[in-house]
C-alpha cells in the first residue's frame, strides 16, 4: 500500500532570540534538536523523519560526534559542548513532546506554546483503481431493502480523510455502528483506522470518568470504542454524552500526562463505536438528548457473507490484505465523489443520520422508558381506567414497596434524589396523553393515565 505523509511543507520553528555563536564548525543542525523541559530529556531528529529522545549523556556523544569540543577554552568556564546544551535548553525547549494527532512531524506553536511534535501519521495516497472487495464488505454491512446508509458514510469518510490530508481540524460526529455479533463492524472499524492515518487510540475510560489521565488519545486520530469494554451504568452514559459534546465540537482539549503538567492542544479526532444491538449492549450509548442528536451518526449494520473466504489464518490474512490494497482506490473514489447537496451540513460537512430502528430501541431503553414500564406492571390491572394520581415521592415508595424483581428494579432505577421527578417530566414531554403534571399551590401532582389499548 502507498503511504504519504501530510502534503504541506515543513513547519518552522516560532522565532527566538539571536543565538549566541559558538566558533566550532560542526555538521549538526540546531533546528534538529529539542529540549524537553518537563521530561527534562532532549530530542533529535532521526533519518526517518521522526524524532528520538535522548538523555544528556547520549546528547552529549551526538554534539562530540558532530565535532562540538568537550574540552574548555582559554578563559571560559564552560566548553564549546557545555554552551550548547545551554543554548539548546535555553532557546529550543518545548511544552509537549509526542506524536499529536493532525500534526506532521516538527516543531508547531499551539495555545502560545512550543510543542514538538515526534512523528508523522502515514496518509494513504489516492490511486485510481478498483475496489471490489471494500464495495462489497460495506455493501454487506449498510444496505437493506429499505435504507441505504452509504451517502452518510461516504460523507463522513470524505470529510475527515480530505480535513486530516489538508491539515485541517474540522469537527465531525462521532460514528456508532450498531449490529449482531461477527458481522464485520469491528473490521470496518480497523479500515478506519488505516484511513485516518492507521493509528487508534481508546478513549472510553476517560470518557466516562474512569480516568483522568488522558495523553495517549493525542497520539492518534481515531479513538475507537468497543462494546466489550463498556458500561451500561447511567453516570457512565452521561459522562459519555457529555464527553462526546466535547470530542465533537471543541476546537481545544485538555491534555492531562499522568505524572506532568496538563497542556491544551488542537488534535484531529474522530470517535468510532461498535456495539452490538442486543439491548444491554446498546445501553452502553449515551441517552439521545437534544443537545447531542446532531453530533452522533447511528448506523446499523448487517450480517452478511465476507466477500471473501475468512474460515483459515491464511484466507483471513488474504481477506485482510486484499481489502488493504484496495484503499488507495477506495481513498480516490472518496476525493472525487461529491457529498449529495440535500445531505451537505454547514458544520460537519455532511449531515447527521439515525438509523430509525436502533432509535426505537435506545428509545425503549432510556431510564424514563423503564419507570413507564414500572408503572404499568405495578399501578395498572387490565380493564381498569382509573388513573392514578399523587406526587413523585408517593409514586417512587410505591413502586420501591413492590416485592420481587420489580422492586428490585425500581430502587435500582430511582436510585438518587428526585429521579422520580426528573423522569416524569420527560414523560410528560414525550407521551402528555398518558403523563400530566398538575401544579396547582399544594405543590406538583402527577395524573398518569393507562394505555388506551389496556382499559
Amino acid at each position: 500500500m502507498s503511504r504519504v505523509h501530510y502534503p504541506l511543507p515543513e513547519p518552522t520553528a516560532p522565532p527566538v532570540s539571536p543565538l549566541p555563536e559558538i566558533p566550532v564548525i560542526r555538521q549538526l543542525n540546531r533546528g534538529d534538536v529539542a529540549f524537553d523541559f518537563q521530561r527534562g530529556c532532549y530530542w533529535k531528529r532521526n533519518e526517518r523523519g521522526g524524532w528520538i529522545s535522548l538523555n544528556q549523556s547520549q546528547l552529549r556523544r551526538h554534539l562530540k560526534g558532530a565535532g562540538i569540543s568537550p574540552q574548555k577554552q582559554d578563559g571560559s568556564l564552560l566548553s564549546p559542548l557545555d554552551e550548547e546544551l545551554t543554548v539548546i535548553e535555553g532557546h529550543f525547549d518545548v511544552h509537549y513532546a509526542a506524536p499529536l494527532a493532525g500534526y506532521i512531524s516538527g516543531i508547531h506553536e499551539t495555545q502560545e506554546k512550543r510543542v514538538l511534535v515526534t512523528q508523522s501519521a502515514n496518509l494513504i495516497r489516492p490511486a485510481p483503481g478498483e475496489w471490489p472487495t471494500v464495495r462489497a464488505l460495506i455493501d454487506g454491512l449498510f444496505v437493506d431493502g429499505n435504507i441505504d446508509q452509504r451517502p452518510y458514510l461516504f460523507g463522513w469518510l470524505k470529510v475527515a480523510v480530505e480535513a486530516l490530508s489538508q491539515n485541517l481540524r474540522r469537527p465531525g460526529q462521532v460514528l456508532a455502528i450498531c449490529g449482531p455479533r461477527d458481522c464485520g463492524k469491528s473490521l470496518f472499524q480497523n479500515i478506519i483506522t488505516k484511513l485516518l492515518g492507521d493509528r487508534s487510540a481508546k478513549p472510553y475510560q476517560f470518557m466516562t470518568g474512569a480516568t483522568t489521565f488522558n495523553a495517549d488519545l493525542f497520539e492518534a486520530e481515531h479513538l475507537m470504542i468497543e462494546d466489550d469494554q463498556s458500561s451500561t451504568d447511567i453516570r457512565a452514559r452521561r459522562n459519555f454524552g457529555a464527553k462526546i459534546k466535547e470530542f465533537t465540537v471543541n476546537d481545544t482539549q485538555r491534555c492531562h500526562p499522568k505524572g506532568r503538567q496538563a497542556i491544551t492542544l488542537s488534535p484531529f479526532w474522530r470517535v468510532s463505536i461498535t456495539v452490538n444491538n442486543e439491548p444491554e449492549n446498546l445501553m452502553v450509548l449515551p441517552p439521545l438528548d437534544e443537545s447531542l442528536l446532531d453530533k452522533l451518526m447511528l448506523f446499523r449494520a448487517y450480517r452478511r457473507p465476507m466477500p471473501m473466504p475468512t474460515d483459515t489464518n491464511e484466507e483471513r490474512a488474504e481477506f485482510l490484505g486484499t481489502l488493504h490494497r484496495e484503499l488507495p482506490a477506495f481513498v480516490d473514489f472518496l476525493t472525487g465523489w461529491r457529498i449529495p447537496s440535500d445531505l451537505v451540513g454547514s458544520r460537519f460537512g455532511v449531515t447527521h443520520f439515525h438509523h430509525p430502528e436502533i432509535v426505537e430501541a435506545l428509545n425503549q431503553l432510556t431510564p424514563q422508558a423503564r419507570l413507564l414500564s414500572l408503572i404499568d406492571a405495578v399501578l395498572f390491572a387490565p380493564g381498569d381506567g382509573t388513573p392514578w394520581s399523587g406526587s413523585a415521592g408517593d409514586l417512587e415508595t410505591r413502586l420501591k414497596d413492590v416485592p420481587g424483581s420489580n422492586g428490585d428494579e425500581a430502587r435500582k432505577l430511582l436510585n438518587w434524589y428526585n429521579a422520580t421527578g426528573v423522569y416524569l417530566g420527560r414523560l410528560s414531554h414525550e407521551i402528555p396523553e398518558r403523563v400530566e403534571n398538575d401544579r396547582n399551590r399544594n405543590g406538583s401532582r402527577w395524573i398518569i393515565r393507562q394505555p388506551a389499548q389496556n382499559i
